[in-house]
């Protein structure tokens, strides 16, 4: 514990700095038509309860409300001065109305002898050289809290896949997180917020995660009950550490179309596999853009991509390239809706997509084509490869 505490401020320590000191990290290596319709399979209903709080003594004034935008700004901006095992986590003001972002880290020496630290970096920015020198030293000298007891991994990319296969498709014993979840389940009824301790991340923790998240500030597409690293480090403050981070990144382009960095970085291997260009003909983050998509196309992590230019070969080829670096991804035909032939392709693991995406995902994971009818995929055995997503690829 004692090598864990010195290597955790060693670090924390020499990345103290003013959000105005660098340029943003790249994603790291380390949505498509109606399933909304479907339903889910059951689960306990989330209970309401008592609300809590986590006060930061070392803060003379308290917190703002760690809204998503908010958040994510200040984490795109800090980005440099992160590690990957860093979350921001909330934003707060000092008794000099100076805002900084509470930054939530840990290393791990076992699965279960963690150690966990608090670190606050400044969001002002300073008004000359000499400033930023000062207030780097400031945040090195006062804001760095080191939890006192070593505390349990919790595997992120484990419970991001659960949470993205369970709710529609039940629980499934072939995936490895059922004691991860348990832990999340135990954190959120910490918090008051009632879900049963089974491993079996299904609606009814879904619907408490989702809880979790609006009463940290999040919205929308930012609060479907899918963990994301800033509500999860959150929730694991003084109980668990926070490992295998899935990071989507800031929103950016592929062949012109929007996407995530975690998503473009995706395309990109699948394209150096494949040995083609690709090229998309719809991207994420495009609410209301197709109305055949149902919506999967809301969020993050979803594709659609041209084969016009592309044999029958090389089509089911591309699909395989695209399923090694971690898509839910399928060929489609006209035979099959009311579009042009294209594969649809969801990123497992993205934790910005839509609901209806989550639901094609659970479709994936049992063979299933994501379509409304949960076909069997009809995938050549030749081309299809074991279930899997970009952190592990």
């Amino acid at each position: 514990m004692n090598k864990l505490a010195t290597l955790a401020v060693a670090i924390a320590l020499s990345l103290s700095g003013s959000l105005y000191a660098g340029e943003h990290h790249e994603a790291d290596h380390s949505h498509d038509h109606a399933t909304a319709d479907a339903k889910a399979v059951p689960d306990p209903l989330a209970q309401s309860g008592a609300l809590d709080s986590d006060d930061h003594a070392w803060l003379a004034a308290g917190s703002i409300d760690a809204a998503s935008s908010e958040v994510a700004l200040a984490a795109e901006a800090l980005a440099d001065q992160l590690t990957d095992e860093e979350s921001i986590i909330e934003i707060q003001r000092d008794a000099d109305d100076k805002a900084w972002a509470v930054v939530l880290g840990g290393y791990c020496d076992t699965e279960s002898s963690c150690v966990q630290y608090t670190r606050m970096l400044s969001l002002d920015e300073p008004e000359s050289a000499a400033g930023a020198t000062k207030q780097a030293s400031q945040a090195q000298d006062m804001k760095l809290v080191i939890a006192p007891t070593a505390l349990p991994a919790l595997h992120m990319a484990n419970v991001v896949i659960q949470a993205q296969v369970e709710p529609f498709r039940g629980n499934q014993s072939g995936l490895a997180g059922d004691a991860d979840v348990r832990r999340v389940q135990q954190g959120l009824n910490a918090k008051g917020i009632s879900t049963t301790v089974d491993g079996w991340y299904g609606n009814g923790t879904t619907s408490a995660y989702a809880r979790w998240q609006r009463r940290l500030g999040y919205t929308g597409l930012d609060a479907t009950g899918i963990p994301g690293p800033s509500s999860l480090a959150a929730l694991g403050q003084n109980r668990f550490v926070l490992t295998h981070k899935i990071n989507v990144g800031s929103r950016t382009t592929f062949s012109g179309k929007r996407v995530n960095e975690r998503t473009r970085a995706m395309l990109r291997e699948a394209q150096r596999l494949f040995g083609r260009t690709i090229t998309l003909t719809q991207g994420s983050y495009n609410p209301g853009g197709v109305g055949a998509s149902g919506g999967t196309h809301d969020g993050g992590g979803a594709v659609d991509i041209s084969v016009s230019s592309l044999s029958q070969t090389q089509r089911w080829q591309l699909v395989r390239a695209l399923r090694k670096v971690g898509f839910a991804a399928w060929y489609r035909t006209p035979s099959q809706g009311p579009w042009s032939s294209h594969i649809h392709a969801i990123a497992v693991g993205d934790t910005d997509m839509s609901l209806s995406a989550r639901n094609q995902v659970a479709d994936y994971y049992v063979g299933r084509n994501g379509l409304a009818s949960h076909a069997p995929d009809n995938t050549p055995t030749a081309y299809r490869v074991p279930f899997t997503w970009w952190e592990k690829y």
